[in-house]
């Protein structure tokens, strides 16, 4: 039976690993024009230079300001728009793009585990003791495995270290139809930002749990909603942020065709 595999667009945030270290770029983002039309121009270079699109940008953009408490969102038309380097005077929510590079800088800098040049054609994953529930969620118990992965899908597709991902096997049906039982899921450990969208894997009471998050404005203390995608099933429900270990995002999964 082939199995069949997705890239997804990324959700959420996770828990912590001990050890882990911090990826950071090398180089500072390059200086924003003062004017609003050049400007424009500029977020588009900087853009492409990524491999983002207008849409990844859009998403980052209304991530930070939900991060900082700005009910602002902005559209990819509204984005593309502004990137035609037409505009007169800078919108609020511009201050969001600079940041929005530099916190994919940081995820994605270039670092030895990159080497292309490597013979062997697979890499070794950890993976999760037990299936990651979307209901119940997995124990966690027993001691981690590893998996093989294709190299080129870690370094080349992902720009992932292999030591910064985590897989597991998904259980349950709280995720359906993003995520199904038995999909193989890949958690990127340093990408635990709220302002990032996407599904998160995360340690919730007593396992681990695939979910969405969305941060509750102006809680104190803070809190955070936790989501199913099968809303008809699983309602919604909250935690205090320090309840909530969370893992990492969700930046890839495969599905074996039935």
């Amino acid at each position: 039976m082939e199995a069949l595999y997705h890239s997804v667009v990324e959700l959420q945030p996770l828990c912590t690993s001990k050890g882990r270290k911090n990826f950071v770029a090398d180089s500072a983002v390059a200086q924003e024009p003062i004017d609003a039309g050049a400007a424009g121009l500029w977020t588009k270079a900087e853009r492409v230079k990524r491999g983002l699109s207008a849409d990844d940008l859009k998403e980052r953009i209304n991530g930070l300001a939900r991060e900082n408490g700005d009910p602002t969102t902005v559209s990819q038309q509204v984005v593309s728009k502004y990137e035609q380097g037409k505009t007169k005077k800078k919108p609020a929510w511009t201050r969001y793009i600079a940041m929005a590079f530099a916190q994919m800088d940081g995820e994605t800098r270039e670092d030895p585990y990159l080497d292309t040049g490597k013979a062997d054609n697979s890499v070794m994953i950890r993976l999760l003791p037990t299936h990651a529930g979307m209901g119940g969620g997995g124990s966690g118990e027993g001691d981690e495995g590893e998996i093989a992965f294709s190299r080129d899908l870690i370094e080349r597709e992902l720009r992932a270290p292999p030591d910064a991902l985590l897989a597991m096997v998904a259980e349950g049906n709280s995720m359906a139809p993003d995520f199904m039982g038995g999909d193989q899921i890949l958690v990127d450990t340093r990408k635990r930002s709220l302002a990032q969208p996407g599904a998160f894997c995360l340690w919730d009471s007593d396992g681990h749990v695939i979910k969405y998050l969305e941060r509750i404005p102006n809680s104190e203390p803070p809190r955070v909603r936790i989501i199913s995608a099968n809303r008809e099933l699983f309602e919604p429900y909250e935690r205090l942020v320090e309840e909530v270990s969370l893992i990492g995002r969700v930046i890839w999964y495969g599905r074996r065709v039935q």
